[in-house]
């Protein structure tokens, strides 16, 4: 659909729309995180409809304004720069999560030994693995606090995510404008 809107709409316009609809679904993401499925679709709909439009968008604007003769070059670019986004995206997010759940994630006292390693701190996986381990009453309070700590970094992570979207618009946007 958008290549077929692009011309009519323009690449700002067309890139603006679908970074617009990335961030509408990443909001709408977090409070119905819990909600049924049904319910999450609508967000993640929105958010996969965006990506669509926004990577078709660059692309497309990318291989168009290249002269034919350079198309390879232009393509190259347009590869590693999809390559590098993908790696910078995974390693910025993935250090967002690690931190916040990390950060999240209360001094065990009870836990002795079984914290002292550090493994609860690593992810909510290893919390629950430990968590196995553990006498009744301390796994419970293991297992809810994990799963709090997990829940905030999950949120942080939303927020990281609408926070770069935004400011991408924004520098899209305004770039537009003052080359106007």
């Amino acid at each position: 659909m958008t290549g077929l809107l692009l011309p009519r709409l323009g690449p700002r316009a067309a890139l603006l729309a679908g970074l617009g609809l990335c961030l509408t679904g990443v909001l709408a993401m977090m409070p119905l995180r819990d909600a049924a499925t049904v319910w999450q679709m609508l967000p993640l709909g929105l958010l996969g409809l965006g990506i669509g439009a926004a990577m078709t968008a660059a692309s497309s604007t990318i291989m168009l304004s290249a002269p034919s003769e350079r198309a390879g070059m232009a393509a190259a670019v347009e590869e590693v720069s999809y390559e590098l986004g993908g790696a910078l995206g995974i390693a910025i997010l993935g250090t967002v999560m690690s931190l916040g759940y990390r950060w999240s994630m209360p001094v065990q006292a009870e836990l002795g030994a079984a914290a002292s390693d550090g493994t609860i701190y690593d992810s909510l996986d290893e919390a629950l693995l430990v968590a196995e381990t553990l006498p009744a009453e301390t796994s419970a309070s293991l297992i809810t606090t994990a799963r709090a700590a997990f829940e905030q970094a999950f949120l942080s992570v939303g927020f990281a995510a609408a926070l770069i979207l935004g400011l991408t618009c924004l520098l899209i946007f305004r770039r537009g404008r003052s080359a106007a």
